[in-house]
């Protein structure tokens, strides 16, 4: 007899899963519930406390912005979403961000 497997795989996944839920996620970057993404980043000069970085359209852009923060706070020490462009530091102007 052949056992029954009552858990489905962990590489299947399950019809209500959303394509945002099992697509990418950058470090430092938070979906919020109406759809748009937050960047924050732990500052190590403040105890560790978060600072918000803004809220964004998509969440490379969010990413692109936590990859700044990191690069200038920790230099080529840091973790970043986005290796490659760590030359780019300064995040660019038409990126989704809302100032106000």
């Amino acid at each position: 007899m052949e056992p029954v497997e009552t858990h489905p795989k962990k590489t299947e996944l399950s019809p209500r899963t959303s394509d945002v839920e099992v697509g990418r996620h950058y470090r430092g970057v938070w979906r919020r519930p109406w759809g748009k993404f937050s960047a924050k980043i732990q500052d190590p000069t403040r105890k560790g406390s978060r600072v918000w970085l803004g809220t964004y359209d998509t969440d490379v852009d969010a990413a692109k912005a936590y990859d700044c923060a990191a690069f200038k706070m920790r230099g080529s020490k840091a973790i970043l979403n986005f290796p490659l462009d760590a030359e780019k530091s300064d995040p660019s102007e038409n990126n989704g961000r809302k100032r106000r």
